[in-house]
């Protein structure tokens, strides 16, 4: 379900009422109701999109993903911690630790490099 959402960079520059990120309170670190998503990741995930970043399975295989280039490419959104999913070929394993895919808060952990110059050039 829901967990939150935030405006992207070019959707609020001409209009700062639709500047934010909203998160569901459960999803809060040490929320007793937030199950895999209570660590407080989902505001890194959406503060990612408030500083430009798309999700890496954006697009899937066949299209430039996250539009990062040293985020491997993804067919569609992990879940769980599915570790060595591999959905497009000849890129490398999904990147189900990055802070933009799905996948639940103990499997998040990082951005790539090029994610990180992305959101200071916000």
């Amino acid at each position: 379900g829901f967990l939150g959402y935030a405006t992207f960079p070019s959707e609020c520059r001409f209009n700062r009422n639709r500047d934010g990120v909203v998160i569901k309170d459960s999803t809060y670190p040490g929320s007793s109701t937030g199950g895999a998503h209570n660590a407080g990741d989902t505001l890194v995930h959406e503060v990612g999109h408030w500083l430009g970043l798309w999700h890496t399975f954006q697009g899937g295989c066949n299209w430039s993903g996250d539009q990062v280039d040293d985020t491997p490419a993804e067919r569609s959104p992990a879940y769980g911690c599915p570790v060595g999913r591999d959905t497009c070929p000849g890129g490398g394993a999904d990147p189900i630790r990055n802070y933009m895919d799905y996948t639940d808060d103990r499997c998040m952990n990082q951005f790539t490099a090029k994610q990180r110059v992305r959101m200071r050039a916000q």
